[in-house]
């Protein structure tokens, strides 16, 4: 494949090695040289790698916003050479569930701009479906392993090793994917993997680039590595950048080893020498994990030699509080989010803020507080009342929404914040309305210097219920006691900054302080399993956990049997 390129780099990075900023360097030079941002493309392997080097790229090297589009994610970049094609979107996944259970046959459906305006993909949440969620989350790793028919679909649920998968049946999997299709068809739709598949037919050429760029790229499936050969055919000089040591997504498809195995030059290929953010005792404990990796490309680097750092465990909860407090910069991270569970149990006790991966469609991916933002503009929106100044209609509908029994006017509440009945100077954008109008012409009763808690009560959905019995929140009092005891210990809400989140959805991320729970759950049969494969990724995924700390490191043991090897 040498001819295609006139180099090809890899630049291997350990944690905190400065990847990014290699990147930056080089794309500087080669500007100074005279290289022309639009003969540049960057592929991010997720969307908030791609956010971070835009914003990067234009507060370092001053891209414009318009340049900085140089800089995609892979599913981007392939769905701008599909013009026509409109995306799976969640209004296209709602009717689809509807039709699958009522009447598959008859699929067409969607015949307005309106339905296919919305250019974001739908995700499949276990929340919303758990079935058709591990149904369509199988047959995506199917199709990213190159398995496009239904037969090979079949066959790779036949081989997968994930107990989850096996309580599918394979006529469920048919039935899904021959409808998915269909449906898609006739509403010429495209989801995540069709765009990569489709972008690989010959009558699709690839722009010329004279530099590409792809980062994380450890992380890519033989599918996304397909699209990427493909891309290296019309690239004067390549550079793959990335940690084989950081290969965690093999459970979803991911293929280390095409990155390990990818042909380049001895002399191409560099090691960033120093990281600069492991301090000593955590970079040993580090190289202990990673040094028993069986297959790997060898990325040594040294530690923050003036940082000495912390190693330490503990064996309850309880001993968190000397850990953690309102101001703390923290990770408490886990194999999974079950063994999470203890962590958000300590927070809540504790009236801590913290924050976790959203599951819901709308902010799916993205880390949302525990005191929910929508409740803190509510606050915000009273503070405003409170010291005398005018809020819009929206904020005021919001408001009255929440506003706890007695302190509307009787049956006057739902009119208020029904947009079809709500007066109609609460949707003009250019009106604002203090409490003084609240009192003397929309029926409040509330008295405005009361403080919030004593205004308001928020629901939650993470409430105790035949459905989730093992809830966070007992009741929406209980929801709104935790509230109230956050809001005491920081009335600004913004001095904590603790994540709580499996190992996986911190990749790339730090934090002083972190706390990682050893009890590795049913993946320490992986570790267990005989398979080297399997053994090295549950290795790679605790070198990523352990190497999120900046200066302290915390193993949480609380005596369960499947406590990981190296953290016991």
């Amino acid at each position: 494949m040498d001819k295609f390129y006139k180099q090809r780099y890899k630049i291997l990075g350990g944690p905190g090695c400065g990847k990014t900023t290699e990147i930056m360097k080089i794309l500087g030079n080669y500007f100074k040289a005279g290289l022309q941002p639009s003969q540049v493309l960057m592929i991010g392997f997720a969307r908030a790698t791609k956010d971070r080097l835009q914003e990067k790229f234009i507060k370092d090297l001053k891209f414009t916003e318009k340049q900085a589009e140089s800089i995609k994610t892979i599913h981007k970049y392939c769905f701008d050479l599909l013009p026509g094609k409109d995306v799976f979107n969640s209004r296209a996944k709602r009717e689809f569930k509807k039709k699958l259970k009522t009447d598959p046959d008859n699929w067409v459906m969607l015949d307005t701009p309106k339905d296919k305006e919305d250019d974001v993909f739908a995700m499949w949440s276990a929340e919303e479906d758990k079935k058709l969620h591990e149904i369509f989350q199988l047959i995506g790793f199917a199709r990213h392993s190159r398995k496009k028919s239904i037969e090979d679909i079949l066959k790779f649920h036949g081989d997968h090793k994930d107990y989850k998968f096996a309580k599918i049946q394979q006529y469920e999997i048919k039935y899904c994917f021959k409808n998915y299709t269909n449906f898609k068809k006739h509403n010429n739709m495209i989801d995540f993997e069709d765009m990569l598949e489709e972008v690989l037919v010959d009558n699709i050429t690839f722009p010329e680039y004279k530099v590409v760029m792809i980062d994380e790229v450890q992380d890519l499936t033989p599918l996304e590595w397909k699209v990427i050969s493909k891309i290296g055919r019309r690239t004067e000089e390549m550079y793959l950048v990335g940690d084989d040591d950081q290969a965690i997504y093999g459970w979803k498809g991911s293929n280390v080893k095409i990155f390990q195995k990818w042909p380049c030059r001895k002399e191409n290929i560099r090691t960033l020498p120093k990281s600069h953010r492991l301090p000593i005792k955590v970079y040993d404990l580090a190289q202990e994990i990673v040094g028993d990796i069986n297959n790997r490309i060898g990325n040594n680097y040294e530690p923050a030699k003036d940082i000495e750092g912390i190693v330490s465990s503990f064996y309850s909860t309880e001993e968190m509080d000397g850990i953690l407090n309102v101001n703390s910069n923290a990770i408490l991270c886990a194999r999974g989010w079950l063994q999470c569970k203890p962590y958000v149990i300590y927070l809540k006790e504790r009236g801590l803020l913290w924050k976790e991966k959203s599951k819901s469609q709308e902010h799916m991916g993205s880390f949302v507080p525990s005191f929910p933002d929508k409740y803190q503009k509510i606050l915000k929106s009273w503070d405003m009342l409170q010291n005398g100044h005018g809020i819009k209609g929206k904020y005021l509908i919001e408001i009255i929404k929440f506003f706890k029994r007695g302190l509307v006017r009787h049956g006057k509440k739902e009119a208020l914040t029904d947009l079809n009945t709500c007066p109609e100077e609460f949707k003009d954008k250019n009106m604002f309305f203090n409490f003084k109008d609240m009192k003397e012409k929309y029926f409040i009763l509330a008295d405005i210097n009361k403080p919030w808690f004593e205004i308001f009560n928020f629901t939650t959905t993470r409430k105790k219920d035949k459905t989730q019995p093992n809830a966070i929140f007992d009741d929406d009092e209980d929801f709104n006691n935790y509230l109230k005891t956050c809001y005491e210990n920081d009335s600004t809400l913004s001095k904590t900054d603790i994540i709580v989140s499996t190992i996986h959805g911190v990749k790339g991320m730090e934090k002083d302080k972190v706390i990682l729970n050893s009890n590795w759950g049913f993946s320490y049969n992986n570790f267990r399993s005989g398979i080297i494969e399997k053994e090295d990724e549950e290795l790679r995924t605790c070198y990523v956990g352990v190497t999120r700390a900046k200066e302290e490191l915390y193993i949480m043991t609380l005596g369960h049997k499947n406590n990981f090897d190296y953290l016991r």
